[in-house]
């Protein structure tokens, strides 16, 4: 691992250098990971190497793994790859980070876990919204329990808006064979990360889903769900890629305060009296309401996102600091997407742990019936940095 002028390096390799991998790449070249070099990408489409000066482009995977010279590979591949990908490197002997999903199910997430282990290699997933200083903080208020006993928890998630050309453009998005889910596999296992890392596991889920409700694509683009956390709270979840604007309102009631976080924005409602349970039991006013105080607290900026996973994952593969987005962290919001999925399929009320096996063979079945776009247009503009939320 080392470098330009005999300094220690984390040399990276990329595979895929569509849009997410050439963001990496460039993010890479200019400097911005401490310790990080890329030296090599794959990608089977022409490349203009002249954009990656030193850097070794392969056509083939397997050539890249035997002669890439890299210590690290990043996935940024169709997420149907992410698991055969990912576990080919981690078996070869390399630190691994995929893109998210981690997998398409929890069996194969539990994979990747135990090639990683196996080989005695990291491996990571780019949980990139857990960066955002918003999330952090509302992480830090529940954790510390400033805000009591959690009783109930709403996020509304319908600004991922998609016209259809973002899956006629692609052969595999929108499809069992290619994604194994909509919105909830591809938008907001962003967001459902959040959720699994801020309020942990739930116990159980009920979920709705539309499939093909906006677009024509068989996977789901409407999601309603009820979840019950291990305090048995109720929690609701909603997302879909056909509204627009939509919303991004995460709203918190807790027995010490209630919080509204929305617009990069947290309203934090405290009660002077300290529980809102005790002023219910205590209060002789039958239509008195508690004294409160209101803050708000406002944030700029989405955090160090993309750079910030990347710096910790190379900190991790020099031994300087602990990987902070394991695939095992990565598993949690596939598990819950897959509950999602498997309650609407079932039409019945989905626990946890799930059964990994019995979903993934539900899945194959699907996929099995699933084609993939033929002749995907091509006349499509792509503004990536608007794909973020």
């Amino acid at each position: 691992m080392t470098g330009n002028k005999g300094k220690a390096m984390v040399k990276i390799g990329i595979v895929g250098l569509g849009p997410i991998g050439s963001m990496h790449a460039d993010n890479l070249s200019a400097g911005k990971i401490p310790g990080a070099q890329l030296v090599c990408a794959c990608e089977q489409k022409p490349v203009d190497e002249s954009k990656y000066p030193g850097v070794k482009i392969f056509k083939d995977f397997d050539d890249m793994l035997a002669k890439g010279g890299m210590d690290a590979v990043i996935i940024s591949t169709p997420s149907f790859t992410h698991f055969p990908l990912g576990e080919k490197s981690l078996k070869a002997g390399f630190h691994t980070l995929v893109e998210k999903p981690v997998a398409l199910c929890t069996e194969d997430a539990c994979g990747l876990v135990k090639a990683a282990k196996g080989a005695g290699r990291l491996c990571a997933v780019m949980l990139n919204q857990r960066t955002t200083p918003l999330y952090a903080r509302i992480k830090e208020l529940v954790e510390s329990g400033s805000l009591g006993e959690i009783n109930r928890v709403d996020w509304t998630m319908t600004n991922w808006y998609r016209p259809d050309i973002y899956f006629t453009s692609s052969p595999w998005r929108g499809t069992w064979k290619g994604e194994a889910g909509g919105a909830l596999l591809n938008q907001s296992i962003h967001n459902i990360d959040i959720f699994a890392w801020v309020f942990g596991m739930p116990k159980s889920v009920r979920a709705w889903c539309k499939f093909g409700k906006y677009h024509s694509i068989e996977v789901e683009d409407e999601v309603c769900c009820r979840m019950e956390l291990s305090n048995g709270a109720n929690a609701t979840f909603a997302t879909s890629t056909g509204e627009y604007p939509g919303l991004n309102r995460l709203t918190i009631a807790a027995d010490k305060g209630f919080l509204v976080a929305e617009n990069d924005s947290l309203k934090i409602t405290r009660y002077k009296c300290g529980s809102l349970k005790k002023y219910t039991e205590e209060t002789k006013y039958m239509f008195g309401v508690p004294e409160s105080e209101e803050i708000v607290e406002t944030f700029e900026g989405k955090g160090e996102q993309h750079v910030g996973v990347l710096k910790n994952f190379a900190g991790a593969i020099e031994g300087k600091e602990k990987l902070e987005y394991s695939a095992e962290e990565g598993a949690k919001s596939l598990e819950i997407a897959n509950l999602m999925l498997l309650s609407a399929w079932t039409d019945s009320q989905a626990d946890s742990p799930i059964d990994g096996a019995k979903y993934k063979k539900m899945l194959e079945k699907k996929s099995a019936a699933s084609k993939l776009r033929e002749n995907p247009k091509t006349d499509f503009i792509v503004e990536f940095q608007k794909s973020f939320r």
